[in-house]
């Protein structure tokens, strides 16, 4: 860990700023999200305000102030940054304390930079503000000189409901980019429609379109937005997702009769991926050469690949043991149990006796035991009998009912119109809903 300086000339400084020195080490971890800031609202702490006509950043004049960047790099300490730039352990310690209850600064990431501002005239070398964008949402200003204090402005954020549209061509993948849906988005699509749609038998001509919110701020997009509205669209069956919100405020997601779209179970274990085996009583195994029963699915994808739980329920098993490899077994109810195979490990907190709830991590696709290949073969138990959940016909929740189900299905005629409001790519009528 790096102090904030060498020495000081009294004990009294040491103690007082050694207590700081946890809170200024910058955060080790990388920052997932890009950062997309432009300029933004008036700190009303500059001597001149900038012309109408000439570009400003975070309301600061450039025509009268240059910027260093620093960007901040693992083993880095805010102490030892502002000593480089001049500022004395006093004056360091004074914008540390200004920061306290109005920016905590363990929430520096590497990865990000650190901007410094100096005067185009008269510089002395030493900055008049630090500025810091934890998100494209607000930054942060220190100011470095007088009486040092810190402030966190808030952009303004203004929000837009948008379609987005797409159709399989060649593959989902594809579809995806070309839809124009950030990763988040696809993914929020996947979640609310997995227990309606297979994602894994993807045909040509399938089509989805999606109705979400998102945020912008000065005219670039920004976060990931929330879905209002989705549906995919095969063999002529619509299956839809819609967002409501209950009178005790609950938010879910239902589909078009008003079935909370969060079924019992998911489709699969795993995203993204592709079935590479399937339930069958006389399969030739792949390693020992001979035709033998397999009683799972199994779905390819990469190592380390994230194993979700298909259903809320207890861990009753995970351990190692001869060709299942790693697995995790999972009681659901007196009716129903899963199992994951040839994990290549488990994920925190995944022990017998621990809890999980329907799309939880709970393992990672790898190839231990009798495995050719990275995949999980997954099992479905009914009564105690193995049986193929491609096939089965699993219980569906009851739908809303009562003076609620006039009020959904007001919102989803709404949210509806919106979404009919983007055409199919093929240009036909979009097809009835699913029953």
């Amino acid at each position: 860990m790096q102090s904030f300086w060498k020495t000081t000339s009294t004990t009294t400084v040491i103690l007082a700023l050694s207590a700081l020195v946890l809170a200024a080490v910058l955060a080790t971890h990388l920052e997932l999200q890009p950062n997309n800031t432009a300029a933004a609202l008036a700190l009303g702490r500059i001597e001149h305000a900038p012309s109408a006509t000439f570009k400003s950043r975070w309301d600061f004049p450039l025509d009268q102030l240059r910027i260093e960047e620093h960007l901040l790099k693992r083993g880095d300490g805010l102490g030892a940054i502002l000593q480089q730039k001049g500022l004395t352990p006093q004056e360091i310690s004074a914008v540390v304390e200004s920061a306290e209850g109005v920016f905590g600064l363990h929430l520096l990431r590497m990865g990000k930079s650190l901007h410094f501002l100096h005067r185009q005239k008269g510089d002395d070398g030493r900055p008049m503000y630090m500025v810091y964008e934890p998100s494209p949402y607000e930054y942060v200003v220190f100011h470095l000189y007088d009486q040092p204090c810190v402030e966190v402005v808030k952009r303004p954020v203004t929000v837009e409901t948008c379609i987005s549209a797409g159709e399989i061509k060649s593959n989902f993948w594809q579809a995806l980019m070309e839809s124009g849906l950030s990763d988040p988005l696809a993914d929020a699509m996947i979640d609310v429609l997995a227990a309606s749609v297979d994602f894994y038998r993807q045909k040509v001509g399938d089509r989805f379109k999606v109705l979400y919110e998102q945020d912008f701020v000065e005219g670039q997009r920004v976060g990931s937005g929330k879905i209002l509205a989705a549906v995919y669209e095969r063999d002529g069956k619509s299956y839809y997702a819609f967002r409501f919100q209950k009178e005790d405020g609950k938010v879910e997601y239902y589909d078009y009769d008003g079935r909370p779209a969060r079924k019992a179970f998911l489709k699969a274990p795993v995203k993204y991926s592709r079935i590479s085996s399937r339930f069958s009583r006389k399969r030739l195994h792949p390693i020992l050469g001979y035709h033998r029963p397999h009683f799972g699915t199994d779905y390819a994808a990469p190592y380390g690949t994230p194993i979700l739980a298909v259903g809320d329920g207890i861990v009753t098993e995970a351990t190692q043991r001869g060709g299942n490899g790693k697995f995790v077994r999972i009681r659901h109810d007196k009716v129903y149990e899963t199992q994951y195979l040839h994990m290549s490990g488990f994920a925190p907190g995944i022990r017998p006796g621990a809890r999980v709830v329907q799309g939880q991590i709970i393992g990672y696709v790898g190839s231990t035991g009798l495995a050719t290949g990275p995949h999980v073969c997954f099992r479905f138990w009914k009564n105690g009998q193995q049986v193929d959940h491609l096939r089965l016909n699993l219980p569906q929740p009851e739908p809303i009912s009562g003076p609620l189900l006039k009020a959904f299905q007001e919102e989803r005629d709404r949210l509806l119109k919106q979404l009919n409001a983007a055409s199919p790519p093929s240009g036909e009528d979009t097809p009835a809903p699913a029953p």
